[in-house]
């Protein structure tokens, strides 16, 4: 079973994604990983992908479809997978689809973690990371005390550039601009709403 999660930024995919992986028994990938990792592998279309980031361009739809299917036959993902920033546009939905059905699959389910704007203003304007174990905390949840060093390993706590109000309202229209038409082709059984 493929299963596809989808949150705005700040609604915890990462932590849900392991837990959801763990839980189900499959492997979590998530698209900036099997693009890292073709990249790493120096394979024809990772060759593609790095002259396209070194350029700061974008890496179209049917790269990332090729990768994510490429993944997808391999004998890891024969029981499935949780896929994480895939699909990113109707158009690789149902390419997804397309693709499931030719391999004799069912279809798609979305774990969609729908979390209020103000919610993930609020969480993300108080996150802080360690920049060397990459341990995220919140100011509002987390016991940190007076000290700003992570309790994992001790490095000082930053703020994300990304976590600027400004940056979050505008990745949060984003999101719901390019999410909703996505959401809309998952109905009834196949899509899972839970508020997060």
């Amino acid at each position: 079973m493929v299963i596809l999660l989808f949150g705005p930024p700040g609604s915890g995919k990462g932590t849900q994604s392991r837990l959801l992986s763990s839980w189900l028994g499959v492997p979590a990938l998530s698209t900036g990983e099997m693009l890292r990792s073709e990249v790493a592998e120096g394979t024809e279309l990772g060759r593609a992908v790095a002259e396209l980031l070194a350029n700061g361009q974008f890496v179209s739809d049917d790269m990332v479809n090729r990768i994510v299917v490429r993944k997808l036959q391999q004998p890891d993902y024969a029981r499935g997978c949780l896929l994480d920033g895939y699909p990113r546009t109707v158009q690789q939905a149902e390419y997804l689809d397309a693709f499931l059905a030719s391999a004799g699959k069912p279809r798609a389910h979305v774990v969609h973690l729908d979390v209020p704007n103000e919610v993930i203003l609020a969480r993300l304007t108080s996150r802080l990371q360690c920049p060397n174990c990459k341990h995220i905390f919140n100011l509002t949840t987390d016991s940190l005390g007076w000290t700003t060093e992570c309790t994992e390993c001790g490095s000082l706590l930053e703020r994300r550039a990304d976590d600027r109000e400004d940056v979050i309202l505008s990745r949060l229209r984003t999101y719901h601009d390019v999410t909703g038409p996505i959401l809309a082709l998952y109905t009834g059984e196949n899509y899972h709403r839970i508020e997060g």
